[in-house]
């Protein structure tokens, strides 16, 4: 009996069936592209358009999937997230692995800018995006979850409120590093420095009081 370890199935190119894999064509890609139970994606077999041939042969193949590791502020664990992308006539779609298995093999309507819900792994396996392990919940679900997994500082334990105006003070000049501790760049403000990089003036003053290590791969400090 094969033994699969589910962290390396997403690695598995062959496009034999894995045993127990079972195979639904993707919402909005039938005839071009199908999820697996086990979390992998493939392509099928088709005819494309060609500047040259007209017409082009293409053969299905098992699609590599990316993985992002963004690691957790406050345990220093990584966050695994794979992520797909499917082509149609030139034009890329890109997507969570999770929120595609999801929407094949549980609910097709699954729809983030309507409903605004999430898709997470129930076992914390990000490389696990069998249909059994998945589950939906909303940004608050989420957050208590993260709060019950020490995975979050809960903001009210850590600050100093005798002087709360005066550190959530947007006028404060900040600097900006990288994780190496390289200066990128002096803001004349917080909210300067938020408008410029797209970043919460929040995210900002609570790395620059040392809540948080660094938040998005930078580093703030006050001048």
């Amino acid at each position: 009996m094969t033994v699969l370890n589910i962290n390396h199935i997403y690695l598995n190119k062959s496009t034999a069936d894995l045993p127990g894999e079972v195979w639904k064509d993707i919402p909005g890609f039938e005839g071009s592209y199908r999820a697996s139970s086990l979390g992998r994606v493939k392509s099928l077999d088709r005819t494309v358009p060609h500047p040259r041939l007209y017409k082009q042969f293409v053969k299905g193949r098992i699609l590599s999937q990316s993985v992002h590791k963004n690691n957790n502020l406050v345990s220093g664990e990584p966050m695994i997230d794979l992520r797909v992308t499917l082509t149609i006539e030139n034009r890329a779609y890109y997507f969570n692995t999770r929120r595609l298995i999801y929407k094949t093999f549980i609910d097709p309507r699954l729809d983030y800018s309507k409903d605004g819900l999430y898709v997470i792994n129930i076992d914390n396996n990000g490389y696990n995006n069998s249909p059994e392990n998945l589950k939906l919940v909303t940004k608050s679900e989420k957050q208590k979850r993260a709060v019950q997994r020490d995975r979050v500082l809960p903001y009210l334990k850590t600050a100093d409120r005798s002087g709360w105006k005066k550190n959530y003070s947007t006028s404060k000049p900040v600097a900006q590093y990288d994780l190496e501790g390289n200066l990128i760049k002096k803001y004349p403000s917080i909210k300067e420095a938020s408008r410029q990089v797209n970043l919460g003036e929040k995210a900002i003053i609570e790395v620059a009081k040392g809540l948080y290590k660094q938040w998005n791969g930078f580093v703030w400090r006050y001048l």
